[in-house]
């Protein structure tokens, strides 16, 4: 997601029926909708920080740093390698990949 999100926005868009008009575009649509559910934004939402998930859980629980590859500081090699086989069955056919980097 992070690497292209306007492509990823775009794509996103397109997949849900819902394509950006060239007007749309030439207006920087795209670009506030990525800053608007950008991590940084959604992390200091309000209810992100202080709201509770119908689970009981604190909605702040789930945001950590927003890093790409954070998740390596907190998976063992052998959950790692765990993800990464149920991430390829379940993507499989789908056209989605996860990019795991050393």
């Amino acid at each position: 997601m992070k690497e292209d999100i306007k492509f990823n926005v775009k794509k996103m868009a397109n997949f849900l029926g819902c394509p950006f008009t060239e007007d749309e575009e030439r207006q920087g649509v795209i670009e506030q909708i990525s800053k608007f559910c950008s991590f940084d934004n959604l992390k200091n939402l309000e209810v992100n920080k202080k709201g509770k998930h119908p689970t009981g859980f604190r909605n702040d629980a789930f945001f950590r740093k927003g890093e790409v590859g954070d998740w390596k500081n907190y998976l063992t090699p052998s959950m790692s390698d765990r993800m990464e086989k149920i991430l390829e069955e379940k993507f499989s056919g789908s056209g989605l990949s996860f990019k795991k980097e050393s």
